[in-house]
């Protein structure tokens, strides 16, 4: 019975449709357009044709029937009823360019391509006469979309450019050849006509920019845009956005130095206030870029008398000094000792209280880690801990200092207390979860890896990418050398050495490091041992035994997760400290093929193409 019902209702489902249907057709029946199309659209594509070749002897029915009856005749195939329909359109409508579109596209079915050329080009000819005379472009646009809509792009590109040429004006419809080059995926046309674009219309830079990023994703594309923006600089090197775009490009490959230059040229020639010298000296420090970033600021102080960027400039060129200095090896004590000369004239000179602070906990840092003065680091940090200021960020940061400096004299009780008490001030900010970092740092040199680990679980999912980043290292670390190893014996003595180094025990450390590589050479743990001596090897200036202890991880652990670390520390050490280009050079490009994915590959590229001088003009 249940079945009978279902049946019942099925055959009634499908004769009301047909009602319908045959209702919806009753209803137009004054409409034989409409009949027409509905034949067609429920597949009665013969009954559709008949009444489309009644429809067509009329020409008032033409517009209303043109494109269904058209992709009728091209889905039967009937080539010719299509051709000769369309040409006798066409003899009723000379005028009209799409019905000589749509001739081509029989052409093109029928595989006939010397008539679409010829045609085609006759089209574009006769539409280029008259855009010369009105100067407006409008119909050359909307031909080029109909060559686009009909998949006829060259012909498209075509319209553009004789259009261009006949109002005379070069940057005229840039914008719509770069879309279409987009969509064709030939970005170096593309790039040149957003150039040309942004040459005539200065004051949409930042649009041209935007589009360049969405649309330029791989390396080789910077490559591409910078390319062809020193042939438009050649060309024309009075125009102010090209330097500017420049500039912009050598920023998006991390090329400060190349920035900086022309950073540089452009701040010369627009006589400002060092805007652009600022911009780079900023961002290449937030890099880590120290070195370029020093030379920025030392631009703004020289070059730049009445610059509103002088006291800014004056903060960052010493903290920008400070971290070349610290990782220029070995490092230079009198030079150090100078630098805080310097810190000591800025905190007279500044009227900033925070700005003082900052300067007074990069003094109290290098009185404690770089020359041992540990009493007068804390004096420093103390003086600053006792001043007014309430709660902010540059006073929980001179606490968290204090709390390092501690760990440094080895009073670790304390290093906890402080800690605690600014995770507890800023707890879910990027500043107490920096304070939980240390604490966990704290716990793993201690040897509690248990503690350790649910710390830096928390830390894996927090708001800043280099805590995040930080967290999940040491996690890793802890991990892949505790899984097989239940005494946790071999971590804790690699975290113990870790603490010495933290406490400046660099020869005492490299002595156990040995001892280790003995004991356990069969270990996990022996990369992390040898990138660990490497760069304790370094900062000592011992750089032929640093690079000894890399090649052991290049030849034999190079598929470790220090493997693409190894390399890249080999090529710095060749070229920062050694100044061995040629051997520098000949690292970083082995980088690049051996570890395409590596976080160093974009550095590595633009320090291979410094070394190799492509920005030295």
């Amino acid at each position: 019975m249940g079945r009978l019902n279902l049946l019942i209702k099925y055959f009634l489902g499908v004769t009301c449709s047909l009602i319908v249907s045959l209702g919806s057709l009753n209803a137009q029946s004054n409409d034989p357009v409409q009949i027409a199309r509905e034949y067609y659209n429920i597949g009665e594509v013969d009954k559709a044709r008949k009444e489309f070749e009644k429809l067509a002897k009329n020409k008032r029915n033409i517009v209303r029937i043109h494109n269904t009856y058209l992709s009728l005749l091209l889905t039967q195939e009937d080539y010719t009823a299509a051709e000769k329909y369309v040409k006798k359109v066409l003899r009723d409508n000379p005028d009209n360019f799409e019905y000589e579109i749509d001739l081509a596209t029989v052409y093109r079915a029928k595989k006939e391509e010397e008539k679409i050329e010829s045609l085609l080009d006759n089209v574009i000819r006769k539409e280029t006469l008259k855009t010369s005379k009105d100067k407006k472009g409008t119909r050359i646009r909307i031909l080029a979309n109909k060559f686009f809509e009909k998949d006829f792009r060259e012909k498209a590109i075509k319209a553009y450019v004789d259009g261009r040429r006949a109002i005379g004006r070069e940057d005229m419809f840039a914008l719509d050849l770069a879309n279409i080059y987009r969509f064709m995926n030939r970005k170096a046309e593309m790039v040149s006509e957003y150039l040309t674009f942004s040459k005539n219309q200065p004051q949409n830079l930042n649009y041209v920019k935007n589009s360049l990023q969405n649309y330029l994703r791989e390396p080789e594309d910077l490559d591409t845009l910078e390319v062809i923006l020193y042939d438009f600089i050649q060309k024309e090197p009075g125009k102010p956005a090209f330097n500017d775009l420049l500039v912009w490009t050598h920023l998006q490959q991390k090329n400060f130095s190349a920035a900086l230059r022309q950073a540089r040229a452009l701040d010369r020639r627009l006589e400002n206030n060092g805007d652009n010298i600022m911009n780079v000296g900023m961002i290449a420090y937030r890099n880590t870029d120290y070195k370029t970033s020093q030379k920025a600021f030392d631009y703004i102080l020289n070059d730049f008398q009445e610059s509103p960027n002088r006291r800014l400039a004056s903060r960052y060129t010493l903290l920008s000094e400070e971290e070349v200095l610290k990782s220029t090896y070995p490092v230079d004590t009198t030079a150090i000792k100078q630098l805080i000369t310097k810190y000591g004239d800025f905190i007279e000179q500044s009227r900033d209280v925070f700005s003082v602070i900052e300067a007074q906990r990069r003094v109290a840092l290098l009185q404690a880690f770089e020359l041992n003065q540990v009493t007068a680091a804390i004096e420093t940090l103390t003086e600053v801990l006792d001043q007014p200021v309430g709660r902010n960020k540059v006073v929980a940061e001179a606490k968290m200092d204090l709390a390092d400096i501690y760990l440094l004299n080895k009073e670790p009780w304390e290093s906890i207390l402080l800690y605690g008490q600014v995770e507890r001030m800023f707890k879910d900010e990027p500043l107490g979860y920096m304070a939980k970092l240390k604490s966990a740092k704290l716990s793993y040199f201690k040897g509690d890896f248990e503690l350790a680990q649910s710390n830096l679980d928390i830390l894996k999912l927090a708001t800043s990418r280099e805590i995040a980043n930080d967290a999940l290292d040491l996690s890793i670390l802890i991990k892949n050398n505790t899984v097989f190893d239940t005494t946790d014996l071999v971590m804790q003595e690699y975290a113990n050495i870790e603490l010495m180094l933290f406490q400046n025990q660099k020869q005492e450390s490299i002595a156990l490091m040995d001892s280790m590589l003995i004991k356990y050479e069969s270990h996990s743990i022996v990369d992390e041992l040898l990138y660990l001596k490497a760069n304790t090897l370094r900062e000592l200036g011992d750089f032929p035994l640093a690079l000894e202890a890399l090649n052991k991880i290049n030849e034999t652990y190079y598929y470790e997760i220090l493997g693409d670390d190894a390399l890249f520390l080999t090529a710095k050490i060749n070229e920062e400290d050694l100044g061995n280009s040629e051997n520098a050079m000949n690292i970083y490009n082995d980088l690049l093929k051996k570890f395409p994915g590596s976080i160093f590959v974009a550095e590595a590229r633009n320090r291979f193409r410094e070394l190799r001088g492509d920005f030295s003009n």
